[in-house]
Order: C-alpha cells, then sequence, then structure tokens
C-alpha cells in the first residue's frame, strides 16, 4: 500500500504545496550545488579546448541585440537564454565528464547550472538555493520513476532534468503551487526520450530539445489562462506512458531527501555505470605492474552492459564504449584520465581487441581476470559499487581546475579554489564570457584515445 495512502505523485504534489523556503536550504546541499555548478562549467571549458570542440556547438540563432544577455560559455558570444542555454548544456555533456546524480538518476546540473547561471552576475546565493531546492524536487521524482523508467527504454537524464529546470524557473517567477503543476504537465505531456539514443548524437539532441522545451513550458504555462486544474493537480499522469504505475507508492523520507546522497563528481569521460567495472580494472593492474596481457576477461552486470555501445572509428561514441574505457584504463593504470590525448590510439585499440564482457545479473559484483603472457591467471576479489573513486569529494574538482589552469595561457581558476566550490564558481562565473576556444590550423598534432 501506498506510504499514507499516498501514490508518488500526491506525495510529489505535497511536497510542492509544502516545500521549503530558499532560506531553509541546509549549507552542506548549497555547498553541494556550487561544486555541481563549478564541475560543469569547468567540464564546458575543457570541451572549448578540445580541437573538433567548435564541431559539436550549434551557432546560436541571431536575436534581437536586447536580448543577446546570456554568454555562450568560453566562445566571447551571447544569446538570447533560450538558445544560450542549449548550447551551454552540449558543451558541458558533450565529453560525458560532466557530474551525476545517482538519486535522481541523471545529470541533474547539466540542466540546472545553463538556466540558473545563464547571466553571470546572476546573484549567487539565491541561485545556488533555488539550484539545491530543484535538485530535492529532482531526487523526489528520481527515486519514485527512475528504474521503471529506464526499465522501458526511456532516458531518465532528459525527463528528470527538464521536470528541475521547470520547477526552478516556475519557483523563481513565484508561480502559485498550482501553476508550477501546470507547467510540469505541459513539459511531460511533449517531452519524452529513448534511452537507445544514449550511445549517439541522439543523446545530445535529447538533452538540448529537453531545456528548451522546459523553458516553453515555464515561458507559456505561466501565461495561460485557461488551464485544466484536474490534469495540473495530476501533472505526474504521463509517467504512466513511461511504465511508472499510476499506484507507485510514496517513499518514506526526511525533508531532504537529497542529503542521503548527494552529486558524484566524475573523474573520467565516460557513462557513470562503467565506474565499478574501470575500479575492478585499474585495481586488478595495480597487482600487476609491467606485465603484458594475454586477455581481461569482465564479469560485468546487466545494466552496464545495456549502456554499452562499440564506438569502432567514432570518437564521440567512446564515453559510452565500456570495452575501450576498459582499455584506457588499463593502459594508464588508473581509473581517472581526462578527455585531452593521453595515449596513442593504437596503443589502446591493441589492449581493447585483448577485453571480452560478460554478462552478470545486476545485483552482482564486477569480476576482472587477467591472463598474462607468461600464463598466469589473476583476478580480482569483486569490487564494491565504487562510484567517484576516492574518499576527498572534490578530488575531481580539483583535477578539472588542474587541466584548465595548465593549458589556458591567462589567468585562470586554480586547482586550491576547488576546496571552496563557491569561490570557484564564482570565478568561473566571472571568466565564461571570455574565448578561450582552442584554435587549429589544420589537423590536432597529437593523435590520442582519448579525442
Amino acid at each position: 500500500m501506498p506510504l499514507d495512502g499516498k501514490n508518488f505523485g500526491e506525495a510529489l504534489n505535497e511536497w510542492i504545496d509544502g516545500a521549503p523556503q530558499t532560506g531553509d536550504v541546509p549549507g552542506a546541499l548549497v555547498e553541494d550545488s556550487a561544486a555541481a555548478s563549478a564541475d560543469f562549467l569547468l567540464c564546458a571549458l575543457i570541451s572549448r579546448m578540445l580541437p573538433d570542440g567548435e564541431s559539436r556547438r550549434p551557432a546560436a540563432a541571431p536575436a534581437p541585440r536586447a536580448l543577446a544577455d546570456s554568454p555562450i560559455w568560453w566562445t566571447g558570444r551571447s544569446a538570447a537564454l533560450e538558445h544560450a542555454a542549449p548550447a551551454n548544456l552540449l558543451a558541458g555533456i558533450a565529453a560525458d565528464f560532466d557530474s551525476v546524480h545517482y538519486a535522481a538518476g541523471g545529470h541533474l546540473a547539466a540542466f540546472l547550472t545553463p538556466v540558473l547561471f545563464a547571466r553571470p552576475d546572476t546573484p549567487l546565493d539565491s541561485a545556488l538555493r533555488m539550484q539545491a531546492l530543484a535538485t530535492e524536487f529532482g531526487v523526489r521524482v528520481g527515486q519514485a520513476v527512475k528504474d521503471p523508467v529506464r526499465a522501458n527504454g526511456f532516458h531518465v537524464t532528459p525527463v528528470v532534468g527538464g521536470l528541475g529546470v521547470v520547477y526552478a524557473l516556475a519557483r523563481s517567477h513565484g508561480f502559485s503551487a498550482q501553476r508550477i503543476r501546470w507547467c510540469l504537465r505541459l513539459f511531460l505531456s511533449t517531452y519524452r526520450s529513448d534511452y537507445r539514443l544514449l550511445g549517439s548524437d541522439g543523446r545530445l539532441y535529447q538533452m538540448s530539445q529537453a531545456v528548451g522545451q522546459a523553458l516553453a513550458a515555464v515561458r507559456e504555462g505561466g501565461a495561460h489562462t485557461r488551464t485544466d486544474e484536474r490534469a495540473a493537480y495530476e501533472w505526474w499522469r504521463p509517467f504512466t506512458a513511461m511504465g511508472v504505475p499510476p499506484d507507485t507508492p510514496a517513499r518514506p523520507s526526511g525533508p531532504w531527501m537529497s542529503q542521503a546522497a548527494r552529486t558524484s563528481l566524475k573523474a573520467m569521460p565516460c557513462c557513470a555505470y562503467f565506474f565499478e567495472t574501470l575500479a575492478a580494472v585499474a585495481d586488478l593492474r595495480r597487482t600487476v605492474p609491467g606485465r603484458g596481457l594475454l586477455r581481461l576477461h569482465l564479469q560485468v552486470p546487466r545494466y552496464v552492459l545495456a549502456a554499452h555501445r562499440v564506438s569502432g572509428t567514432t570518437a564521440w561514441l567512446e564515453p559510452f564504449d565500456l570495452i575501450h574505457n576498459a582499455a584506457v584504463c588499463w593502459a594508464l593504470g588508473r581509473d581517472s584520465w581526462t578527455p585531452l590525448a593521453e595515449l596513442p590510439t593504437e596503443a589502446v585499440r591493441r589492449t581493447a581487441a585483448l577485453i571480452t564482457l560478460h554478462e552478470a545479473a545486476d545485483d552482482a559484483p564486477v569480476r576482472a581476470t587477467a591472463v598474462l603472457d607468461d600464463g598466469a591467471t589473476v583476478e580480482n576479489s569483486g569490487t564494491d559499487r565504487r562510484r567517484d573513486g576516492g574518499g576527498d569529494p572534490y578530488r575531481a574538482l580539483r583535477r578539472k581546475a588542474e587541466i584548465v589552469s595548465g593549458h589556458l595561457d591567462r589567468e585562470g581558476p586554480r586547482p586550491d579554489d576547488a576546496a571552496d566550490p563557491r569561490l570557484l564558481l564564482r570565478r568561473l562565473l566571472d571568466m565564461c564570457g571570455e574565448d578561450c576556444r582552442v584554435e587549429t590550423a589544420g589537423p590536432p598534432t597529437t593523435e590520442g584515445a582519448l579525442r
């Protein structure tokens, strides 16, 4: 039976009606939002520094000068919000190096950061508190729907991320609870996403379309004079078409469900489902330094294999190619790297040819078994479900700041800034209107596996 007789939608409505004020947001969640947004701005900057980054970014449509007040990050250009937000989202997610919020089921900061920080002069504290509230809403939605939505072939991130944007903007505009629900219903009535496109440019299309739909739902839903009150109250009903039973019970929770699981910052540019497998590969590699490999067998859960796509020679599929990433991990001997070239392409391909994937149950631990060139066989003992690779919560943030400071020929964010995510975010916002793109007069001089 649903908790207190409520299904998940009714429980969400109750939360919307009594949602905390921005001043009530715990400081730890404000800091988590700052880290997530700083991370996303750094990921966007890193993608602008890639030689082929320009080709992955659609040009902003012309807009009247008076409306072009949102920078397209790190390009020196500006556009209206409806054009700048999708462009900035695409820059941040292109290499799949940006953070994930496992409790929500996707990349919340990828949606919230380009919208809430569309203008560099946005008051930092109020925007971060609204981001924390929208994250809490996204976590509550995700906890109820992410598993059945994914199981029925839909991509969770653009759905939950888009709803988070709708909630944040509608709340920022001072909409009533019922008007917020109406905007949420408008978004769900016009947007769904196909999980099969995850490992292709279809993912980029899905994400940019979702943020555009979210902006439109708030812009138009806020102006509608004829709304359907019942449809607004049951705004969550379209989830039934994505496989979520309408009587899905509400889950018991405290006032801040997002406190139980914070944003996870990525240490490598690949699908987050691969992290446990790559941790196992790195752990095994460290036990056999300098020894040659004949075969590497990886026993991985079924849900991980579902995200795997063979990249071949298509560099932009590499974040979703588990074999490719396992090969990089084995060659480097660590489960952290960057989208910038670190290895010769051919070396990664040779190692990838030695790797075989084996399907296991969803709840089975990852196991890695290496057959070495001296005939020995070594196996790891099964990994814990390690997701972000370290006890330091800002290790990945510091590493990204190092990448940026090492490649910019101007004053930029310093690695030490990562110890204070709010300070780092402020510095990044102050410089995001500059043009930091790599200028190339021909093909890149270094061929790398991580392009």
